[in-house]
Parts: structure tokens; sequence; C-alpha cells
């Protein structure tokens, strides 16, 4: 089928987008509107404020440096997508008359059906040039969640993706390690043991272009009728899970509304709902069942996530870019739309952006004692202009001060010290909070980081084991340098081991497209017949289910999680810098560094035998 194509040359430039050291990563954005909604227009259409939802989301992927927007939706639609796109912010600043040069182009790509949307992709990315933002049309969500993976460098392709509940249980799930996606679903395929949920925004490198143009290509063959065995079941095991999950969230709202206690109870205290075995036979409400057909329309047209999925299973690295505590929705619907404009307006973006800018899995320690203030700073030396090198420097320079300090080997200097200590870790975060905050990456500033926080550590090793030689008859250097060692030889393992990690990930064997499930080899086959007591993965061969000993302690060990305070404590264990730079401060101010050295080798020797105890056991589990 061909695709026909509307160009609208621009007048004036668009919403500029912010500032950068680099010129933008994302140079042409691909925008689906082919998701109907329930009047049978496309969702993309429905109203936002003075524009629509395609339109707020245009103006967003032009504001983060998209020179060209391709809008791909169906020919009955294309007229109404035209004038949605005319009234839009970056629209109507085409009247205006400025440079064209300086504004995006919009063009309206007309295309009958998934297989045409893909073909279209595969010649979108062989023609274009630069990297690509191709997204849901009906996606509503935060300019700085679209802007955080379009500037992060760290993830050149990538996809924006959460851990919570947000889209579930229609959003397509994926399964990422390390940062980077091992396993993702589409309409089509299935992901065993899921973590992460797509939300429907990918990031293409330039250098990847090449590589989504074939996938899009073979894409495009294998989603025309008919689709490969097993795939129509896969969406049907889908559509199973949805019935299942909305069943358990109404039965969940009728037992909190039948217990006026109900904030007494947890998630594990309301019954579990017994359900029967076909899908088909759950019973929902009209409300659900109108969703669950609504739904099914919408599904077969995520061509984003067999995308995803495509890269995924040819071995192109695909990052990720958490949504954190960011506004998402994708509603299909007038009243949808209405629900999330009220849930937005709720978000403070500014608010939500700085609690982003907070390390989602940080140290006890630095969760606790470091980061509730030190964002704030952050945003003080964003708004004065600072950068993130900037601040890397002035830490360590701190850091030098605090070394000297302790190198008196007075009371007052170990004092001193131990406050310039913590001044200097606390800015040593303020640098990764401004960067994320700024969304000023670069490599140069993550090795000034890495460096920097080994350079302060060793330098205050030197002022204490100096200061205590200055002030006793004897030394400590024999200490100094055992912890010395063993924090360096800590360092090299915990770089060697995710390095390997990496290397492991990257050399996976994935299953061909043509396969519904994630498994290789023999595991490969069709999945059983949906199981809605357990939803989230496909039932495995019974050979599958045999559990080696590391994997079985594995799974015994992760169960402590769920214990309060476990995760904190478990973190707390592997002697963070946090935690490391606390005891210095402590011990040094309290007493002296003798017990500083004591403490910081037996904790050090504890981490390195719990590390490599996990290690160990992750390495040789199957």
């Amino acid at each position: 089928m061909t695709t026909g194509v509307t160009e609208t040359q621009p007048q004036v430039p668009a919403p500029a987008p912010q500032p950068a050291a680099a010129p933008p990563a994302v140079a042409t954005a691909i925008l689906l509107a082919t998701a109907p909604g329930e009047d049978g227009e496309a969702a993309a259409l429905l109203e936002w404020e003075e524009t629509t939802v395609l339109g707020r989301l245009a103006d967003q992927a032009a504001s983060v440096g998209a020179r060209t927007i391709h809008v791909i939706t169906r020919p009955d639609w294309a007229t109404e997508v035209e004038h949605a796109l005319e009234d839009s912010e970056t629209g109507l600043a085409l009247l205006e008359g400025a440079d064209p040069k300086l504004a995006p182009t919009l063009r309206v790509e007309r295309s009958e059906d998934p297989a045409s949307d893909l073909r279209a992709i595969g010649r979108i990315a062989a023609e274009a040039a630069g990297g690509l933002l191709i997204a849901h049309g009906e996606v509503l969500t935060q300019r700085e969640a679209i802007a955080g993976l379009a500037a992060d460098p760290r993830v050149s392709t990538g996809v924006l993706a959460t851990v919570g509940r947000v889209g579930r249980p229609f959003a397509q799930r994926t399964r990422s390690a390390r940062g980077r996606v091992v396993s993702a679903a589409s309409p089509y395929h299935g992901v065993n043991k899921p973590t992460t949920t797509f939300l429907g925004v990918l990031k293409v490198a330039d250098v990847d272009r090449p590589a989504l143009g074939a996938i899009a290509e073979r894409l495009g063959e294998l989603v025309a009728p008919p689709l490969p065995e097993g795939w129509p079941d896969e969406l049907q095991r889908k559509m199973g899970i949805w019935r299942a999950v909305l069943a358990r969230a109404a039965w969940r709202e009728e037992m909190d509304a039948e217990r006026p206690d109900a904030d007494l109870f947890d998630d594990n205290s309301t019954p579990e709902l017994e359900l029967p075995e076909n899908p088909q036979d759950i019973a929902l409400s009209d409300e659900d069942e109108a969703e669950i057909a609504r739904r099914a329309k919408v599904v077969p047209n995520d061509v984003a996530a067999m995308l995803v999925t495509g890269l995924v299973r040819e071995g192109v690295p695909v990052g990720v870019s958490h949504l954190r505590k960011l506004f998402w929705a994708r509603p299909i619907t007038q009243a949808g739309v209405d629900r999330a404009a009220q849930d937005i307006r709720e978000h403070d973006e500014e608010k939500d952006l700085l609690d982003s800018s907070v390390k989602a899995a940080d140290g006890f320690f630095t969760t606790f004692f470091v980061s509730p203030y030190s964002k704030y700073i952050a945003r003080w030396c964003a708004r004065r202009g600072f950068t993130p090198n900037q601040v890397t420097t002035v830490s360590v320079i701190i850091g030098f001060v605090a070394a000297a300090a302790f190198a008196t080997g007075e009371r007052w200097g170990l004092i001193a010290g131990a406050v310039l200590l913590q001044i200097a870790f606390t800015t040593d975060c303020v640098d990764g909070q401004l960067a994320r905050y700024t969304r000023q990456f670069s490599k140069l500033g993550a090795w000034l980081d890495s460096v920097f926080d080994r350079t302060k550590e060793y330098a205050v090793f030197a002022g204490l084991a100096i200061g205590y030689a200055a002030s006793h008859a004897d030394d400590v250097w024999a200490l100094a340098g055992a912890a010395l060692t063993l924090q360096t030889i800590r360092h090299m393992t915990d770089f060697a081991f995710g390095a390997a990690r990496q290397q492991v990930i990257g050399e996976a064997k994935q299953p061909p497209l043509e396969h519904s499930s994630d498994r290789v080899g023999a595991a490969a086959r069709l999945p059983a017949p949906p199981t809605p007591q357990q939803p989230e993965e496909p039932v495995a061969e019974q050979e599958e289910r045999k559990v080696s000993l590391p994997r079985r302690i594995l799974g015994s060990w992760r169960k402590v999680d769920r214990a309060p305070g476990a995760i904190w404590i478990k973190r707390m264990c592997a002697f963070p810098i946090g935690e490391r730079f606390a005891v210095m401060s402590i011990t040094a101010a309290l007493w002296d560094a003798k017990v500083t050295f004591v403490v910081l080798i037996a904790w050090g020797l504890f981490a390195t035998t719990y590390t490599f105890a996990g290690r160990f056991l992750r390495s040789v589990s199957r």
C-alpha cells in the first residue's frame, strides 16, 4: 500500500529546546496517531485545553529538538490530524512569518494498517538524519519526561519506562538488567518475569537508524495477515491478563469498601479472588468490559512496542530512562483525557523534576541524611548557572581542605575535617542531582565524578594518617595502607563485575522475531494457555521449573526485601560511599584516626564478603 504524505512548511520557529552543549540527540520525531478512540476517531485527536493531545505532544517533540515531525495516521483521520497540528502551538507559530529554516517541518503520513505504519517508519528511518523519537500520539506526559529520554547521552537508544504501576495492565511490559532492556513485549510477544513497563516513547540513536529501518521492514512483513503461529494466542493471553487484573482491582475495591478500618490492612490482608481458568469466564462490570473492548482495538496498533521488541531481539542495546515521579497517561476517551488533565494539574512538574534528580536507589545515609536538602542546593546552583563539572571541582577542593584539617592531628582539626568532609560529600551529591535536574550530562562529567570521589577519599586517608603520626608516639600508616588497598580492590572488582555483566547481557542469545515467547532454544516453544491466577508470565516447560540451589538462595534472599527496612540494611551492608564518609567523620571527630581505619577495614571486609557472595551466587545460578 502506498503512503500519502502532506507537508506543512513552517513560517516561524517552534518552542526552542533548552540550551545544550551538543546538538539535540533527536532530529526527527514520528508520532503514531493510529489508535482509535471510543467514537471511532483517532484517540490522539481528543481535546486538550486549546489544542489536542496530538498537538501537545508535537509541541513537546519540537521543544526537545525535533526539526521534522512525521505524524502517521489513518487516511480517514488525516484531514483532522492536519487541523490538529495547525492548532498546536507549533502550528500556530507557523503563521507568524519567521525564517522557515528555524522551524520544524510537519508531515502527515497516511497509512492503512500496522504493516503500512512499520513500512513508513522504515522509510523515514532510511531517509532521516540524526536521532529519532517515536511515540504513541495519544501519550500524555510532562515535557521533562520526554526531555529526560531525549537529552540523556547515557541512553543513546532507549525507552521511557517505569518500575511502578503506571500504565498497567494495558501498557507493554519489559525486563531490564543493569539499565538495559533484555526482553520486551509487544501485542504479539510475551516477556518472562517483567520488571518494567514501556510507556510508549522510544529514542533511536543515529547509529542505530539502519537497524531500526531493517527491523521495521521485517516487522511489516510479519504483522501483515496471516500472523505467525502463536502471535494470535499471545494477544489473547494478554487480554486474559487484562480481565484478571481488572477483576482483582474491582474485588479489592469492593473489599476495602466493606471494611471501615481498611487503612489498618496492608495489601496482603485482602482475601484472594479465585478466578476461573478460562479468562473469558471472568465476570467484569459493564465499564470494565467496555474498556477491554476499547483496548482490544488499540493494542494491535502498538507498533512502537513491536519496534522495541525487534531492537532488543536483534541485539541493539536499548537503555532505560525512568519516568520516576513525573506524570504519564495514555487515555483513549475524552473522559480519560479530562481525568488526566485533572491529575496532571496536581503534579508540580518543577517539583517532580527536582525530586527525580535524586538517585532512585542510593544508600541509606545519602537518601535520608543528604538528599532531602542537597536537591535544593542543586536547584539553587541551576538558577545561578553553575555546571555539574564546576560543582564537582568545588567538592574535591573542599575534600582537600578537610584532609588538611585532619592532618593537624588536633581535636579542633578532626572536628573541622569531619564537618568539611560532610560538606564535600553533600557537594558531591549535588553535582549528580544538578546534572539530572538540568539535563547536563557528559562523559567528562561522569569521569570527573568517579575520579574525584576516589581522590577525596584517599586524600582524607592520608590526612588522617599524617595527623595521627603528628600527635601520637606511633603511627597508623599500615592501617591506612590496608584501608586504601581494600577500598581500591573493591572499586576494581565493582567496575570489573559491572563490565562483565554488561558483556554477558550483550552476548545473550535472543529468540527470532517470529517467536512469541522470549525464551531461547527448546524453551522458546509457544506458551501454554493463559492462566489468570498467574498472569504476569507464561507457564514454563516442566524442565524450566527446576531451579538450581544458588537461584533458590537468591530467591529467598530477595524475599527478605519485603520486611520493613530490610532493603536499607542490605544497602548499608554494601558500605557505599555515603556510609564510608559518615564513618570517617563520626569516628574521627569523636575518637581518632586509628578507630577510623579499624572501622573502615572491618566494615569493608564484611562488605567485600557480602558483595562477593551475592555476585558468586548470581554468576553460578542458571
